[in-house]
């Protein structure tokens, strides 16, 4: 089969999706997952991953970590999940490219797209801080682009870092507000 690892990156993009459409209960997962205590890692950074690499924000897992876990461990969580996304986010998409030869498309784009830096660290940390989209822009334009794989990931690391803290803290507060 030609398009194997575009046909896997679809079908893992199209996993929450379905969860969701067939009444995925949301709450239900969190009460089990507070009642798993530190197990529930082994699946909310799954779940966090998946997410990360689905065209669905991941934020709402992360600050669901924040409330079961609090700040620290929530943003460790957060992060871990957050970078396995990146990752295997990163290596589909580059994969599924070399297989449906994207490349040789990008010379038809407007001179001003094509010049972008897009393998500036500048480029990779700034654009992946905007909330909610930035870290899907980077996701997908660094493998079309070829940006070496070890900058993407030292970038990725350094700009994922503090939105894990913040949404951890952020589900943490809303816990201790509420009184869970």
């Amino acid at each position: 089969m030609r398009y194997k690892t575009l046909f896997l990156f679809v079908a893992l993009m199209a996993l929450p999706l379905a969860a969701t459409a067939f009444g995925f209960d949301l709450k239900g997962a969190v009460e089990w997952m507070r009642a798993q205590g530190p197990w529930a890692f082994f699946f909310t950074v799954p779940a966090h991953i998946l997410l990360s690499i689905s065209p669905m924000s991941s934020d709402p897992v992360a600050l669901t970590n924040g409330f079961i876990y609090g700040t620290a461990l929530g943003a460790a969580a957060n992060w871990l999940g957050s970078m396995g996304g990146a990752v295997a986010g990163y290596w589909l998409i580059r994969r599924s490219a070399e297989e449906v030869s994207l490349p040789k498309h990008f010379t038809k784009l407007p001179r001003w797209l094509r010049d972008l830096p897009v393998a500036s660290p500048l480029f990779l940390i700034g654009v992946r801080m905007i909330p909610f989209i930035g870290g899907d822009i980077v996701k997908f334009m660094a493998p079309l682009y070829r940006v070496p794989f070890a900058r993407y990931l030292w970038t990725q690391a350094v700009a994922i870092a503090p939105w894990a803290v913040f949404l951890a803290a952020v589900g943490a507060g809303v816990s201790l507000f509420i009184g869970q």
